[in-house]
């Protein structure tokens, strides 16, 4: 039997308001497109939301969406794992995992299945519309290892940047499940188990020109206050990427030093917008401990 050709995976907690948001917005592309199951299919993965409107939504969406599964969990498996367990469930030759709060462009299913048809790539790296790239779009390059030394020159940060899960449509036989689920403590078990595939395919990366998705200018703290120290989970993740990809060039502490530097100017540009933008942080004490990690612990 055959199946889609992209699932649409959407790990979801709690987040009625934008699940609502996206999903509504998936629906009038499929639906305004006439883009039927053998072209996407969404499976969403409802991690013991206990808010009282998130099945609500997914049933409203199913009725819109017919070609749309959803699971709930029966013991809250953390966010990490949710996004892992989401990815098994889709069956399509191309996997989308969609974080519940991203915004999705206009259009951007239809480019996304434009680009799968029309190169066959390993991966699709969709980065956020705000961010400011500095690598030339489109771009399609032969393998993962001349996509970093790309970034390399021109924006190392990129490489950081698109490990958020929503900026890859990767192919199925370019991830390995198992291998992510091993490195699930280092925060970025995804990508673990994406590149060692994606490089022994050698696999075509395609950088979109046309907007795909936006990421939440305020978005929550962790819900459960539990601050990732992602200075320690980078720092862990770039020293094996370096060694993976034989790039020697690739220093490991620089997206901290640009996450560093970049928190400084927002702080000090703008205060109280920083302060108005981070508001929920305020009342998790691991949020201080984060934001001094951040700004003053060297990592080597």
């Amino acid at each position: 039997m055959s199946h889609e050709l992209l699932s649409v995976c959407i790990p979801t907690r709690n987040r009625a308001k934008y699940l609502r948001e996206m999903l509504a917005a998936f629906a009038r592309q499929i639906n305004n497109g006439n883009i039927g199951p053998d072209k996407v299919v969404f499976y969403i993965s409802d991690n013991t939301s206990d808010d009282g409107e998130t099945p609500g939504i997914i049933n409203e969406f199913q009725k819109r969406v017919p070609a749309a599964f959803c699971s709930r969990n029966p013991v809250n498996i953390g966010g990490d794992g949710n996004i892992l367990h989401v990815r098994t469930l889709g069956r399509g030759k191309y996997i989308w995992v969609v974080g519940d709060d991203e915004i999705l462009c206009d259009g951007a299913v239809a480019t996304v299945l434009q680009l799968l048809e029309k190169y066959e790539p390993g991966l699709i790296i969709a980065f956020d519309t705000k961010y400011d790239l500095k690598l030339p779009r489109p771009q399609v390059f032969s393998d993962y290892r001349s996509f970093a030394q790309e970034c390399l020159r021109f924006n190392p940060h990129a490489l950081a940047e698109h490990s958020l899960i929503s900026c890859n449509v990767f192919r199925a036989d370019c991830h390995n499940p198992a291998y992510a689920k091993e490195n699930i403590q280092t925060s970025f078990g995804h990508m673990f188990g994406m590149i060692r595939p994606l490089m022994k395919n050698k696999a075509a990366i395609v950088l979109p020109a046309l907007p795909v998705i936006t990421v939440r200018k305020l978005r929550p703290g962790p819900s459960d206050g539990n601050w990732v120290d992602l200075g320690a989970a980078w720092l862990h993740y770039f020293k094996w990427l370096r060694d993976e990809l034989q790039l020697p060039e690739l220093n490991p502490t620089a997206p901290n030093e640009r996450a560093r530097q970049d928190m400084v100017r927002r702080m000090t540009k703008n205060p109280l917008l920083f302060l108005a933008g981070n508001w929920r942080s305020l009342f998790q004490p691991q949020a201080y401990r984060f934001a001094f990690n951040r700004l003053f612990r060297k990592r080597s």
